[in-house]
């Protein structure tokens, strides 16, 4: 990871519950998983991101892995402010100033939770914190505008939280997330060969499955993939061959909870908006956006047309550093932290 000896004023954080994104000076600084290992000995943290991965392969007995937040809530207030201080540690190497920081969190975030972000980014070292939906910085990190008065709609896919926003004119219409995600589908490829096949696979078997092979929508070629798994009876290792034709129908039924978020979330539209949003259709963002066929499957479904920018999966980060440009033409939508301290 490349180190500044400059200054680094402003900081965009997408942190999720499996991957901390940060972004500064106009590209991902650092890409982590969001997971601590701790010394069963001590009970304190040993090391976050890469380094806890590292020092649990080579010592599994000796450490285990925690993920301080899950369903993007702080499962773990003290190890959450510990990562985030970390993390930002290793971007600001001999920085000079203290950052700002803008933090992505998921639509429905409760006050205290809100509360506990902006205390553990000051904690952490920031000068400044400040809060912004996902969906919201997904638009920005986009290039677009949340200003204008037409209707712009955008779905954040991530590994474990859902996240769908409706914006118009500086505000909010309607914002909603789920506790659904990349994770959620993985798990559902599991079942589903465990019910039909009856053999077990792990989880990375199930995430190369669906990122090598499957596809949302009926592919026009037919491919396959041989998985290698365990029959559940009695043990035994053995290899099945499975084709994209066979799990798209799958596929779909594991992500109809992202449609029916996207559709009631367009139901909150005023009739005037529907027009923009023929027009404009929908941003989709997030690493599962990705997914081959996904954005064709959901225009499908919802009527409207779906775009996914460049790098999705970095999008809100991007996201929330452009929005520490933004906070004081959309206080409706960006949150400054300031207002938990009473500060000037």
């Amino acid at each position: 990871m490349k180190s500044f000896s400059g200054v680094m004023s402003r900081i965009g954080i997408d942190m999720g519950s499996s991957q901390v994104r940060m972004f500064a000076g106009g590209r991902v600084v650092l890409s982590e998983n969001s997971v601590a290992v701790i010394d069963n000995g001590t009970g304190r943290a040993a090391g976050f991101g890469v380094n806890a991965l590292v020092r649990y392969h080579g010592e599994p007995e000796k450490y285990r892995l925690e993920w301080p937040v899950k369903h993007g809530v702080i499962a773990d207030y003290a190890l959450t402010k510990a990562m985030l201080q970390y993390f930002l540690e290793k971007v600001m190497h001999r920085a000079v100033t203290r950052p700002a920081v803008m933090l992505s969190v998921p639509s429905g975030t409760s006050l205290v939770v809100r509360h506990a972000l902006i205390d553990a980014v000051l904690h952490a070292g920031a000068q400044h914190g400040y809060l912004i939906s996902a969906p919201a910085a997904a638009v920005l990190g986009a290039r677009q505008s949340l200003s204008l008065p037409e209707a712009t709609l955008a779905a954040v896919v991530g590994r474990d939280v859902t996240d769908c926003g409706l914006f118009s004119c500086g505000g909010i219409v309607a914002e909603e997330g789920i506790p659904f995600g990349g994770r959620q589908v993985d798990s559902g490829i599991r079942t589903y060969l465990m019910e039909k096949y009856h053999v077990m696979i792990g989880s990375a078997m199930a995430e190369t499955i669906k990122r090598d092979m499957a596809s949302v929508t009926k592919p026009k070629e037919e491919r396959t993939i041989n998985v290698r798994g365990r029959r559940a009876e009695d043990g035994v290792e053995v290899v099945l061959t499975l084709s994209s034709r066979e799990l798209y129908p799958i596929m779909q039924l594991l992500l109809l909870p992202v449609t029916r978020l996207i559709k009631r979330i367009i139901r909150t539209a005023q009739p005037e908006m529907a027009e923009d949003l023929l027009k404009n259709g929908m941003l989709l963002a997030g690493g599962s956006a990705l997914l081959t066929g996904i954005s064709d499957w959901i225009s499908s479904e919802v009527g409207i047309p779906v775009a996914v920018p460049d790098e999705p999966e970095n999008v809100v980060a991007a996201g929330c550093l452009a929005a520490l440009n933004e906070y004081r033409k959309l206080p409706d939508i960006i949150e400054d932290g300031e207002m938990y301290y009473g500060r000037d």
